[in-house]
């Protein structure tokens, strides 16, 4: 397998969507924003975190439909 194929995997895709979706929900708890910073900026950069968490698991589930759910279940 070349490294092409182990990086789109769909089990790797899958594994940054969740890490991503982990950091989303654990920022929404631990980052305060700063009175300079603005609490609208903090906001748009969780709504990045759950956004791309939410494209990577759509993606993971797209390939691993086509390769069959049997390469992602080891």
């Amino acid at each position: 397998m070349c490294l092409l194929d182990r990086r789109r995997s769909p089990r790797n895709v899958l594994r940054a969507g969740m890490a991503l979706l982990a950091v989303a929900l654990v920022a929404q708890r631990f980052i305060h924003p700063a009175p300079g910073f603005g609490e609208d900026a903090v906001d748009a950069i969780r709504g990045l975190l759950f956004g791309l968490s939410i494209g990577l698991n759509l993606w993971a589930v797209r390939l691993g439909s086509r390769s069959g759910w049997g390469s992602c279940a080891r």
